[in-house]
């Protein structure tokens, strides 16, 4: 996997994969972001962010499938619709079943749990769990994996700035563990805000956040988690380069990139991200993300 992350920078992404005229369900859309991926039997389902300014709550999301490898993509429906605003929607199995960790954050509430749902019919069938963080914040683009005999969450607790880890012996317990450093990052905007799913290998943990120093979703960063235990959290950047960013000029993703999911599937490397013009941004919503899908073989070559 890092030989995948070298091989993205610098690299011109296909795109746009998947746009907010693709969704067909849910009025007049502004953008749809946050892709993530989950791949079986070679078919690719893709979960995204769907916002319209003209709907409340403003988000849901929504679920596309490829059978070809990400070439082509059909959209099936929302995924999940509450009375929350969605976004982020972490996709992931476990126990042999599969969940979702959205976020719920992004509304007027002062605190916003992280909420996990498990599928009863995937992939347009999800039901509440449990609330795997509870506290006095908004728990933002939260992430979870296991490492070691725990799973961790790592999660955005800030102004983009901070972030705070929460750890548990079962994956569906209610009010995990809070950190004792928590939060365990802060005043740091340039990382402080998760970015897509981590890459977790035996003997280490690369994490994505957002470089939202200039403004919000301007880069994406890399970091190696390298100490993380129930006391002590520590981390550094693989680079003093952005991984993802803006690339200039008029297109799809000139302006800003802050999304990435990287999965490995026989030993090819999809790549699910998102990007946002730089000039002509909508004035109605603000933001124009859309979505990029591609594979990158054992050459290194971008698809």
């Amino acid at each position: 996997m890092r030989t995948a992350l070298d091989r993205l920078k610098g690299t011109s992404l296909p795109g746009p994969t998947f746009r907010a005229n693709d969704v067909t369900d849910h009025g007049d859309l502004g953008f749809v972001a946050d892709p993530f991926l989950y791949v079986e039997d070679r078919t690719m389902h893709l979960f995204f962010e769907v916002f319209s300014p003209h709907r409340d709550p403003t988000a849901a999301i929504g679920h596309a499938v490829s059978d070809d490898e990400g070439e082509s993509w059909t959209y099936t429906g929302l995924a999940l619709d509450t009375d929350h605003h969605l976004s982020f929607p972490y996709v992931f199995a476990a126990n042999d079943e599969i969940y979702m960790v959205p976020d719920i954050a992004n509304s007027g509430d002062y605190r916003a749990p992280a909420r996990l749902y498990r599928t009863t019919a995937f992939p347009l069938k999800w039901e509440p769990v449990t609330d795997i963080i509870i506290g006095p914040d908004k728990y933002q683009d939260t992430v979870v994996f296991q490492w070691g005999s725990r799973w961790w969450a790592i999660t955005g607790t800030g102004s983009n700035d901070e972030l705070s880890v929460y750890y548990s012996e079962t994956l569906t317990t209610p009010g995990w563990t809070p950190h004792p450093e928590n939060p365990v990052v802060t005043d740091r905007p340039s990382a402080g805000r998760p970015a897509g799913r981590p890459l977790v290998r035996e003997d280490s943990i690369v994490a994505f956040f957002q470089d939202c120093t200039a403004e919000y979703g301007d880069q994406l960063r890399a970091y190696e988690i390298t100490s993380l235990d129930t006391l002590t959290y520590e981390d550094r950047p693989l680079s003093d380069n952005a991984l993802l960013g803006g690339t200039g000029g008029l297109g799809w993703n000139s302006g800003r990139m802050h999304h990435l999911d990287l999965q490995s599937v026989d030993g090819e490397i999809y790549c699910a991200y998102d990007g946002d013009v730089g000039i002509g941004r909508n004035r109605v919503s603000g933001s124009m993300w859309s979505i990029g899908v591609g594979t990158t073989d054992p050459t290194g070559n971008s698809q």
